[in-house]
């Protein structure tokens, strides 16, 4: 997937702004704070109806305006032309037009703009709660896989429902059978996530042993594994092995007002030589670990979605030392079209001309609410 161009109307920092870009390498560079992100950010918006950073529309509109707007055209690996445009005000919410014609549902849209994302967050993702374990996993196949976005959907639409019954219940304001057909809903639903994610974790591990090598250059074996807490026992069904937990921790359910089973509470573990990853890597390992697991998620689009995903690094370089860099870039040799946020314009210098193979760079200047491209 390329985008060709880019523009923005009353988006963060940005009246008004019109970019357009190319095969390769693009470097966005500028000072800390003068809108190279909000570029990342719109891209990201583009791709999967929401920002990275913030989770209120609302933060998206430059100062006083009451309305923002993004558009991208974009070119798919079998040369299918793509137009997208969001359109945002608190008065009449998000609209989206795909080629001119409103989408009414985003769900049907999510995947057609493949994307992967790393940003300094991410370099948390082996130390951080299962929340942000399981998001990855979640943007990761909901982008590769319609029903499974449907199913995600679902689920947490009759998990949100559950609960507030589990909440009335505690008053003794419950019917227990529309409990128990709300529990029919995420069974129905969880059983499909749960599927995908182990097929899905599955292929990222392999994936992950065989960049986390690349990038190392040593011997030591990573490993994922989904740490599902639906159990199933000798000859029994996962679906009946969530009946069962239901009926076990009901009781506990209504104390506690929340759903207790299901893969709304599952994660993954990270193993380094057999070992916890959180537990015992260095800092070092960690970030090479996120690299190759990023790195794993890109091939995993590229498979599924027939095309290689649009890649966005936001300002990990000073994360990360030389030597990492310049693994990782190497690796990205056959990637089409890559977007690099960073203060320094140079700071390919250090690692020399062969670590991007044969791709070609374009450097954009971000400056005062505008951009400009630069002379390589």
């Amino acid at each position: 997937m390329k985008l060709q161009r880019l523009s923005l109307v009353n988006f963060r920092n940005y009246k008004e702004a019109h970019i357009q870009f190319f095969e390769g390498v693009h470097v966005i560079y500028g000072e800390n704070g003068s809108g190279k992100t909000s570029i990342l950010e719109a891209i990201h918006y583009l791709a999967l109806t929401k920002s990275f950073r913030t989770t209120n529309d609302k933060n998206l509109i430059l100062n006083t305006e009451k309305m923002f707007r993004i558009q991208g055209e974009f070119s798919s690996g079998q040369g299918t032309a793509i137009q997208s445009a969001i359109g945002y005000s608190p008065a009449n919410g998000k609209s989206l037009t795909v080629n001119g014609q409103k989408a009414q549902k985003f769900s049907d849209y999510i995947g057609e703009i493949p994307l992967v994302l790393l940003h300094p967050a991410d370099l948390t993702l082996s130390q951080g709660g299962p929340a942000q374990r399981r998001r990855f996993l979640d943007i990761l196949l909901s982008q590769s896989s319609a029903l499974y976005l449907h199913s995600l959907i679902q689920y947490n639409r009759s998990l949100r429902q559950r609960n507030q019954l589990l909440s009335e219940a505690r008053e003794g304001k419950c019917d227990p059978q529309l409990l128990k057909s709300w529990e029919e809903n995420l069974i129905a639903h969880g059983t499909e996530l749960i599927r995908k994610r182990q097929e899905a974790t599955a292929r990222l591990s392999e994936s992950v042993k065989q960049h986390y090598r690349g990038l190392s250059n040593s011997e030591d074996k990573v490993k994922i594994i989904y740490r599902c807490n639906v159990e199933t026992q000798s000859n029994q069904s996962l679906a009946e092995a969530y009946h069962r937990l239901f009926e076990q921790s009901r009781a506990k359910e209504v104390e506690y007002g929340t759903t207790l089973p299901g893969p709304h509470r599952d994660d993954l573990l990270f193993l380094l030589s057999g070992k916890p990853l959180k537990d015992y890597a260095s800092q070092g390992e960690h970030k090479t670990f996120i690299i190759a697991l990023k790195l794993a998620e890109f091939q995993h689009l590229q498979q599924q979605r027939l095309q290689a995903p649009i890649l966005l690094f936001d300002d990990i370089f000073g994360e990360l030392d030389a030597n990492r860099i310049q693994q990782m870039l190497q690796q990205l040799g056959h990637i089409g079209q890559v977007f690099i946020t960073t203060t320094s314009r140079n700071f390919f210098d250090k690692m020399g001309p062969a670590s991007i193979s044969d791709l070609p760079i374009h450097y954009y200047r971000v400056e005062d609410g505008g951009v400009a491209a630069t002379e390589a």
